[in-house]
This record gives C-alpha cells, structure tokens and sequence, in this order.
C-alpha cells in the first residue's frame, strides 16, 4: 500500500442520502459515485428518509420530488423544520414536473437537477453544494466565535468599571489628604516631607487621569455619545489646554506653545469632547518628547469648512509599521514591564472615538527620533458632523 492509498483510506467519508423509489436511479448513482470518497445511504420513501436523517446525520441529501409516501417537497420541509438538525444541503431531483425547480428552492432546497443526468453534472452538483455547507458552517462558527468575544468583552469592561469606579473613591481621599499636608493645614512640613507628599499627588494625578480616561472609554462603548454642540472659539479651547498641560510641560522642561494661525477661529462641537480630544493627544506628545524639546499647538481655519488642529512635537516618533495601531484600545509600541514610558494605551483610542462621534478626522505623520505630527480635523458646523466631506479633506490634505 502505497501513501496516497493510506492518506485517502483515512480521509472520512462524507455520507450521502439518495432517497428515490427508483431502484435503477438509485444504483446508477451509487455506481457514479463509487469512486468519489462517499458512503452513500438508501432510502425509498420520505419517512425512511426522515428515520436515517435523524439516525446518521447524513452530510448531503440527493432528493426524489416524487415519491410515494411524502413528496420530496414535504420531506424538504419537514427536514428544514426540525430543529434537532444541523444544516443538511438538500439537492432536489425530478425527471418531469413544471415549476418543480422554482416550489423546491422556496421551500428548502439548495440545488435542482432535472433527470436523467449526466454523471459529471451530478459530481459538479454535489461538490459545489458541499462548498456552500462547508461556507455555511465557517460563518456559524465565525458568529459563534464572535458572540463569545463579544461576552468576554463585555465582561472585561463590566470589571474595568467597577474596578474604576472602586478605586475613585479611596483615590480622592489620598489626594485629598495631600492637599491637606501641602496647604499646611496639619502642620509645617519639612522639605523633604514636602517633596514626598508633592510626588504622593502627582502620582495620585495620574492614577485619577487614567481611571477618567477608562470609564470615559467604557461610557461610549456602552452608551455611546450624543455631542452637546455650542460655539466654540479656539482662543478658549487654547487657555484651558494650556492651564492643564503647562505644569507637565514644565516639569520636563518642554516649551509649550500655542498658535492660531488666523483671526477669531470659531467652530460648532461639543467642548468637552473637543478638550478630551486635543489633551490626549497634547498629553501623548509630551509624555513621549525628551526634556529641553518644544511642542507646537496651532490651528487653521480652512476656507469655512474645517478647523485644523496640529501638534507638533520633537519625541521619540513612531515606527512606520506601527502607525496603524497607534488608536487601538490598550496597544503600546513598548507593552514590556520595564518600558520608559507609562500609561495603558488608552488616550489615543479615547481620541479617536470622540473624534468619530463629531465627524471629524484625524492624520499622524512620524519620524522615529525626529517627532510626530497630529492633524485633528473638525467640521466646522456640527450639522455636517455625520462626516467631514471628500471636498472638504481635498482642501486640508
């Protein structure tokens, strides 16, 4: 015995259904296919069919639309209809009967042969209705598989929400309790204690920026998030990132400058998202920039239709190949323990969301050890937030 004999005697053999009454079809069939890897099944009549459907599980049916007892169209359905079953590809066959072909495909078939056949049109038949099954079954377990994620996901977020939410509370207290020591309210503190209870809240800080930006994350998976759109002037969104992002800035000795690049800049969005936005990004950039190194906030107003933000920094950059993975929830360039930079990954994949949600866009341009360059894009009236238009992003990029 040679190997191809040995690999095609344990290849299983798919069963195959003929239900005719006709003992001639039957055995003309059976001698077809004799050499094709089938163990081929026999039935006369539609309750036997039924019988060894339910027994053997047959994985293709060749199906008389005449026969004796049920017609082939009653054992059709009444195949399709029992819900014990997995999915049974069904040919349907007929020597004469007007319209069969269309009545056995409404009522369950996958296939129509007219009779007498040709062998190589039969073995065609049965091999492309196999392929559906086979396709068939890839999509079920694909779903399968996907609705199993898709619990395990909402368990994950389930717990990263509680967790959020538990830490928040004893989180306050420490920070409170350091403005307490900081302020002086229980005493003088030596330099020393001064500094210990400074690096206490900064790590405090920190630790509450990142829980906000886990449950900012959770709230628009679950909920999503209708934009509250008011107009906003870039002149006020500037002051406010500039307050919260100079004393980090400064910390690192980055010089932080904010520019506009034409007059009076106003746009229709919703502030909180739009601050949320731009901090995490502005945020990101400085925590990957090197001390002594600058940041360059600027916004332009393109003919009416888009309000640019860029930011600009002078950091680490990013590899080419890992651009495109930059706005995935949890995903660092560096995920090791003993990494320079800290955080979970998750600020630009909040920035993104949110920037989806208002119908803007957002472009990142990097250099590994030159820098990266962010181009947020916002509608400038929120009514054509659903989506930036093509003629609009043809005059920005």
């Amino acid at each position: 015995m040679n190997n191809t004999t040995i690999l095609k005697s344990k290849k299983k053999k798919i069963k195959l259904l003929i239900v005719d009454d006709n003992n001639n079809n039957r055995a003309a069939i059976n001698y077809w296919l004799e050499e094709e890897n089938y163990e081929t099944l026999h039935a006369t009549n539609g309750i036997s069919a039924l019988k060894i459907c339910e027994t053997f599980l047959p994985d293709i049916i060749l199906l008389d639309y005449n026969l004796p007892d049920l017609d082939g169209i009653e054992v059709c359905q009444k195949i399709r209809s029992n819900k014990a079953l997995p999915f049974i590809p069904i040919i349907m066959m007929s020597s004469y009967a007007p319209e069969a072909n269309i009545i056995a495909l409404e009522q369950g078939a996958d296939d129509f042969i007219v009779m007498p056949v040709q062998a190589t049109e039969l073995k065609s038949r049965i091999k492309a209705t196999l392929r559906l099954k086979e396709a068939i079954y890839e999509s079920l377990e694909l779903s399968k598989e996907n609705k199993k994620l898709q619990e395990i996901d909402k368990i994950k977020s389930n717990f990263i929400s509680k967790v959020s939410h538990e830490l928040k509370t004893p989180l306050h207290s420490i920070l409170g309790y350091a403005d307490i020591l900081l302020g002086g309210l229980q005493g003088d503190l030596n330099y020393p204690q001064k500094l210990m209870t400074k690096q206490i809240q900064d790590a405090g800080e920190q630790l509450l920026t990142l829980i906000n930006q886990l449950l900012d994350f959770d709230n628009i998976e679950k909920k999503g998030n209708d934009p509250q759109c008011e107009i906003l002037d870039v002149e006020g969104i500037f002051n406010y990132l500039s307050q919260v992002t100079s004393p980090v800035a400064m910390k690192k000795k980055i010089n932080l400058t904010f520019v506009a690049e034409d007059k009076n800049i106003q746009f229709e969005s919703d502030k909180t998202m739009v601050n949320k936005i731009l901090l995490n990004i502005i945020s990101n950039s400085i925590k990957f920039s090197n001390e002594n190194t600058k940041v360059l906030i600027s916004a332009k107003d393109h003919q009416g239709l888009v309000v640019e933000f860029k930011i600009q920094d002078e950091g680490i950059g990013i590899e080419k190949t890992n651009i495109a993975y930059i706005f995935d929830r949890f995903w660092q360039a560096d995920d090791s323990i003993t990494r320079a930079h800290g955080g979970l990954g998750i600020g630009l994949a909040l920035a993104k969301k949110l920037i989806t949600i208002l119908g803007g866009q957002i472009f990142v341009e990097s250099k590994p050890n030159k820098g990266s360059t962010f181009r947020v894009l916002f509608p400038k009236e929120s009514k054509n937030s659903t989506q930036i238009s093509t003629l609009s992003l043809e005059n920005v990029v």
